[in-house]
Order: C-alpha cells, then sequence, then structure tokens
C-alpha cells in the first residue's frame, strides 16, 4: 500500500514524467523532496504499476496519476494530534484520540460526524473538578482546504466544547490559498480553531493557528455524542477515568 509521502511524490514525478522517459537519476536531481524518497517512491511505484523502469537507469509513467483520498492523511493525523496532545496534557490528566470519520456509528450525515474525536480530563491545583474536554476535528485534503469546512467542523460543535478544522498544509500554503484569508475570517466568526502542519511532506508536526472557543459541555447531550461516535473499549476507558 503507498503511505501518503508516497502518493505525494509519485503526483510530483508523473507531471516530470509527462514529457516522456527521465532518467532515476534526472528525477531524483530536479525533484523537491529528498533523494532517498524519491528513489522509495519509484520503486513502490513501479511495485503498483504507476511507473516503469527501463534500461539504462530511464523512468517513464504507466499511469496519468495517482489518486489522493483524505483517508490517505489520516495515519498521519492520529500520530501528529497524538503527539500535540501527550505535550499538552502531559501528566496533568487523561486523553483519547479516535477516528471517527465513516465509522459504523448511529450519527447520519457527513456534516455531523467528525473526522477525528479527542477526549481529555485535566487536573488543575487548586481546582476542585476536573476540566473535561471533547474536540472534533474536521480534516480536509490540500485541494479541499476551503471556507466550506469551517461549516463542517460547525456542524458537529454542538455536541463538543472545541471544534477544530485540520489542515495538512504549511502557514505559507494558507496565505497563498485564493481562499486563505475567508478561511481565518469564518474560523474567528464561528469560534472554530485551525490546526496547520510545520511541513507538508513530512506531516509529522501540527501546531494550532487559530484557537477554537471553548464552548460549555451540556452532559446530557455530549454523552450520547460519545456513546454514538466511539467504541466500547473507548467508552470502557473513559469509566476508568
Amino acid at each position: 500500500m503507498l503511505n501518503i509521502q508516497n502518493k505525494i511524490i509519485l503526483t510530483d514525478l508523473l507531471t516530470r514524467l509527462e514529457g516522456g522517459e527521465v532518467t532515476r537519476v534526472s528525477l531524483k536531481r530536479q525533484s523537491k523532496f529528498p533523494e532517498k524518497d524519491v528513489e522509495e517512491a519509484i520503486q513502490s511505484g513501479e511495485k503498483h504499476g504507476i511507473l516503469k523502469v527501463l534500461k539504462h537507469g530511464y523512468v517513464q509513467k504507466s499511469a496519468e496519476k495517482v489518486e489522493i483520498y483524505e483517508e490517505d492523511y489520516y495515519s498521519s493525523v492520529h500520530e501528529m494530534l497524538g503527539c500535540f496532545y501527550k505535550d499538552a496534557i502531559k501528566k496533568s490528566g487523561d486523553y483519547i484520540i479516535s477516528r471517527t470519520a465513516r465509522k459504523d456509528t448511529k450519527i447520519a450525515g457527513r456534516w455531523t460526524r467528525p473526522d477525528f474525536t479527542v477526549v481529555s480530563s485535566r487536573k488543575f491545583p487548586y481546582i476542585r473538578e476536573n476540566e473535561f474536554d471533547i474536540i472534533t476535528f474536521e480534516v480536509k485534503r490540500p485541494i479541499d482546504c476551503e471556507a466550506i469546512a469551517v461549516f463542517e467542523a460547525l456542524a458537529h460543535n454542538s455536541a463538543a466544547t472545541r471544534s477544530y478544522v485540520f489542515f495538512p498544509i504549511t502557514e505559507s500554503d494558507l496565505s497563498s490559498n485564493p481562499q486563505g484569508d475567508r478561511i481565518r475570517e469564518e474560523c474567528v466568526r464561528h469560534g472554530i480553531g485551525l490546526f496547520l502542519v510545520k511541513d507538508g511532506f513530512k506531516l509529522n508536526e501540527s501546531h494550532i493557528v487559530i484557537e477554537s472557543q471553548r464552548r460549555p459541555l451540556n452532559p446530557e447531550k455530549c454523552s450520547q455524542f460519545l456513546q454514538n461516535v466511539l467504541d466500547k473499549e473507548e467508552l470502557s476507558t473513559l469509566t476508568t477515568w
């Protein structure tokens, strides 16, 4: 199976091969990606019938394009959220991160089911009760980073204390996006937070660009939401906190 980094590189290589076969060495030199990653992508591309490696070090394309789906980003997003909340929560509480997109849940409609849900409980000195948060995430591919994503995140905000859109792009990418300014404006207007990444290829570190506004927790509605989107093991974990 091709990982997201291989797909990103192969998309670039197919563009460079539109004029015909090119040597392996030239592809590595022309590419903006590390040579070892390009080599891995070429091997994966040949294995999956996307590229054809010829004699004398030449490479040609065997497919017109590589399909990149939103789900291709989920593994990296899960790992980045894990690192972010491990650092944010530290030893002050507990958290779980659940991929809730397209789960067999009782929630109907694509605009009411978040792609990821984080549940956290933190204890603060001198404060009697823990801070309990339900945090939802709407993830988009770079090509789909549009203002409508903010409204999708807003749709699940009624059962969450915080909601974010997660774009696997950099701040520079967002600034060059024709909808970049509107995305920021709609996030601020509706209290939706914005996560971006430090590197759109490595996808190994995320950060908050716009903080979400915290909503009061509605115990009945939030409890029902968790019951609908989390699996039995995750729900069981919550009862131990």
